[in-house]
């Protein structure tokens, strides 16, 4: 092999290789809970005000409660156990405020957790004396925009009375039923995935994908914070509806966008122009 055809394969190596490596690039961690251990988070504490280094976390002005625990962990010796209490305003939400304008191959971000939701029973309205909900889990919001009104990015929960697992409609905020009934009483991984090149999110549970649904609200352009949340289902349970679950391992990661396949054609394509041009030099 003469010195320009081995010049050449190491070029194109090299670009192979950049390739793969952007195409296996790990996520950006925008923040971690760490499984909300110490010295973070202080067992038998308010969630609200923990993680001052990298939080704080922060409280609407929902009067249910968050609290770090020692019972019921998927991993370690602490979770967060969330309270919602019998009231009108017993929906809550707490989360870390993480601006993140998106970018160009840093369009998409995870946010992950992992929750036990526990069988909730209580009076109501409907047909059998018993209502719905409360749900538990995850929304996505963009509070960036000027006048300070959050727009809804999209959310995932599972109603603990029925176990349905559900999203909010596009345009509409409706709960909606995914189709999948999950066990209370048992750990499940949640992952909202946001992407802001198709304005769509992903509702994802123990890493099955159970819908993709554009962003519910209009406007939306950056990501701000995605808070772990509780809410009645039904206006009917509103000032009725209690409940309990568990959320250890929460997470937010950009994830880059796979770009090395791209980027191998672009190697192959001007390698192979390289050597037609040689050919026909010859």
């Amino acid at each position: 092999m003469g010195l320009s055809s081995v010049a050449k394969s190491g070029l194109l190596a090299a670009a192979i290789a950049v390739a793969m490596s952007a195409s296996s690039a790990s996520a950006a961690v925008v923040y971690d809970s760490a499984g909300f251990e110490a010295p973070k988070f202080t067992a038998g504490a308010n969630l609200q005000g923990q993680d001052v280094i990298a939080g704080p976390w922060l409280k609407d002005t929902g009067t249910s409660t968050a609290t770090i625990s020692t019972v019921n962990t998927f991993a370690g010796t602490q979770d967060v156990v969330v309270n919602r209490v019998a009231s009108p305003t017993g929906d809550t939400r707490w989360s870390v405020t993480k601006f993140q304008a998106p970018a160009t191959g840093f369009n998409v971000f995870d946010i992950d957790t992992d929750v036990r939701v526990e069988q909730a029973t209580f009076a109501g309205t409907p047909p059998t004396n018993t209502d719905f909900g409360p749900a538990f889990g995850l929304e996505a919001y963009d509070a960036s925009t000027t006048p300070l009104t959050p727009k809804l990015i999209g959310s995932l929960t599972i109603d603990s009375t029925t176990g349905d697992v559900l999203y909010q409609a596009a345009g509409t905020g409706f709960l909606t039923e995914t189709g999948t009934v999950v066990s209370r009483g048992a750990y499940h991984h949640l992952k909202l995935r946001v992407d802001f090149g198709t304005s769509k999110y992903q509702a994802y549970v123990d890493n099955v994908l159970l819908r993709t649904e554009s962003f519910v609200d209009p406007g939306i352009v950056a990501f701000t914070d995605a808070p772990i949340t509780t809410f009645a289902v039904s206006g009917t349970s509103i000032a009725t509806a209690t409940g309990t679950a568990y959320f250890d391992n929460y997470s937010i990661n950009v994830i880059p966008e796979p770009t090395g396949a791209a980027l191998i054609g672009l190697a192959l394509t001007a390698f192979a122009g390289r050597r037609r041009r040689q050919a026909v030099a010859v």
